[in-house]
This record gives structure tokens, C-alpha cells and sequence, in this order.
């Protein structure tokens, strides 16, 4: 008994819809994913490493320090802070005059450094620590190194588990894709059968079932990014304290991941599905 063109278009769109879902749920656990891959690398370039200087530094000295800083590779850029400056900050920072209280400024000049994101792991800190206490004129090196280990210690186990979902729900998509496909391959059983007994080759009855599978892919794959980026720009907008952002050229990124793994998905197991039908009528 032939299947009604409407019943046909009915199997292509729960498919298509189906895969639609999928795709969307495993670009939203990617895009979290970068957004804390980023937020790292957020917190690691905002790190600040200062130098403080002794009392007796020289001009000299001063100028051997910002050679050495300049050629760091793990340096990206410093700031001069004098003795004056570092007190006015200190006193901003606290409210309240303490010069004056205590009757003199305590505090050293001192270069606050900025580093690069991919010099900020402990064992880099400690390297970069220890040879900036060996420069002539540099009296103490402070960074707030627990912080910054529980902050990147935290963030990475975060990481660490949206990847762990993301290959769960990758594991459990191809599932989900692959018995839907499945399905809608066998609604066309009859069709399968009829051609195979004119005398149709594999690759000419797998053709067409392919092509249609590779369109709904591409479909399923536009349509769930486009749902993504809604979703992103709305959550953005109505939260904005949580700055949930990647670059144009990140997001065109994941969302032609998704397309391809849609395609990728639906085509492959199309052919499986319709191969195996196949062998079933020989």
C-alpha cells in the first residue's frame, strides 16, 4: 500500500523538526562551553603582577627593568606607579587618609603588570616570579596567587564538565537522530522494495534518500543556529551582568559546526538506514 505525499511530508518535517532539537540543545552546551573558555581567558589577562621597587632603586635600574619587561614574552604591558600615586590609589581604594595617620607613605613605586593569558598558569607565576626577584631594584613581587588558582581551578573543572556533556549529548543525539531517520526511512519500505525489484542499483536508491537527508541537515542546521543566536541575543539582553558573548567569527564557527554535524548525522545514517532495507529484499 503506497503512503500518502502528505503522510511523506509529515515523516520529512518531524524529522527535520527532531533534528532541529538536537542540534540546537548541543550548539547551546558548545556555546556555554565557549563562553566559559573565554571567561577564562578573561580573568587571566586581567591578572595584575606588580614589582615593587626599593627605596634605593636607580634611574638606571628602573631602565634595565622596563628593557627586561619589554622583551618578557609573558609581559603585555605595565604601569608606573610612584610612591604618591600608589597612595592616592590606596586611599581611594580605603576612604580615608592614612598618610596622615601614620605620618608617612609606606608604601614602595612599583610596576603593575598586565600579563598574556597563555603566561598565567601557576607554574608560569611561579617561574616569572622568581626571575623578576632576581632584577636589580625589584624588592618584592605580589599577585594574589590564591585567588587566581581557586578562580582558574574552578573554571577549568566547569569546562571540564560541559565538554563531559557535551559528548553525552552528542552520544545521545546520534541515538535520537539515527532511530528518527531510521523511521523515516522505513515509512518508504515499499518504495525501497519496488525499485529494487526493476532492478535498481544501491547507490541509485540510496541517491535520492541522501540527497533529501542532506537538505534536511542543512535545514536543521540553519534553523537551530538561528533559534541559538535568538536565544543568546535575548538571554544578553534581559541579563546582561552575565555578558554571555563571543566574536562574530566564534559564533559563524559554531554554527557551521552545527550545520556540518547535522548533515554529517543525517546522511550517514540515511544511507545506513536505506542500505540496510535494501539487503532486506534481496
Amino acid at each position: 500500500m503506497a503512503h500518502h505525499p502528505n503522510g511523506l511530508k509529515a515523516d520529512y518535517t518531524i524529522a527535520t523538526v527532531s533534528v532541529t532539537l538536537v542540534l540546537l540543545l548541543l550548539g547551546a552546551v558548545g556555546y556555554i562551553l565557549l563562553n566559559a573558555y573565554s571567561s577564562t581567558s578573561a580573568v587571566r589577562s586581567e591578572l595584575r603582577f606588580s614589582l615593587m621597587l626599593s627605596d634605593t632603586v636607580t634611574h638606571t635600574q628602573r631602565a634595565a627593568i622596563e628593557r627586561r619587561m619589554g622583551l618578557h614574552p609573558a609581559i603585555a604591558s605595565w604601569r608606573y606607579l610612584s610612591a604618591d600615586e600608589a597612595a592616592q590609589d590606596f586611599q581611594a581604594y580605603i576612604g580615608a587618609d592614612f598618610v596622615e595617620f601614620l605620618g608617612e607613605n609606606p608604601l614602595p613605586a612599583s610596576y603593575e603588570l598586565t600579563l598574556n593569558a597563555g603566561h598565567t598558569d601557576p607554574s608560569d607565576l611561579t617561574a616569572l616570579e622568581r626571575e623578576c626577584t632576581t632584577w636589580s631594584g625589584v624588592e618584592e613581587v605580589a599577585y594574589q596567587q590564591k585567588i587566581i588558582d581557586a578562580v582558574t581551578r574552578n573554571l577549568n573543572r566547569l569546562n571540564y564538565i560541559l565538554l563531559g556533556l557535551g559528548i553525552f549529548l552528542l552520544a545521545v543525539a546520534i541515538m535520537l537522530i539515527s532511530n528518527t531517520l531510521r523511521l523515516a526511512v522505513a515509512a518508504r519500505r515499499q518504495a525501497i522494495a519496488t525499485m529494487k525489484l526493476v532492478g535498481a542499483t544501491t547507490a541509485f536508491i540510496r541517491r535520492p534518500f541522501v540527497w533529501r537527508s542532506f537538505t534536511q541537515g542543512v535545514v536543521a542546521g540553519v534553523l537551530s543556529s538561528l533559534l541559538l543566536y535568538l536565544f543568546a541575543d535575548g538571554l544578553s539582553e534581559v541579563m546582561p551582568d552575565i555578558r554571555l558573548s563571543t566574536d562574530r567569527s566564534t559564533l559563524a564557527l559554531l554554527f557551521s559546526g552545527m550545520i556540518l554535524v547535522g548533515v554529517t548525522i543525517c546522511t550517514t545514517f540515511t544511507a545506513l538506514a536505506v542500505n540496510r532495507f535494501v539487503r532486506r529484499t534481496d
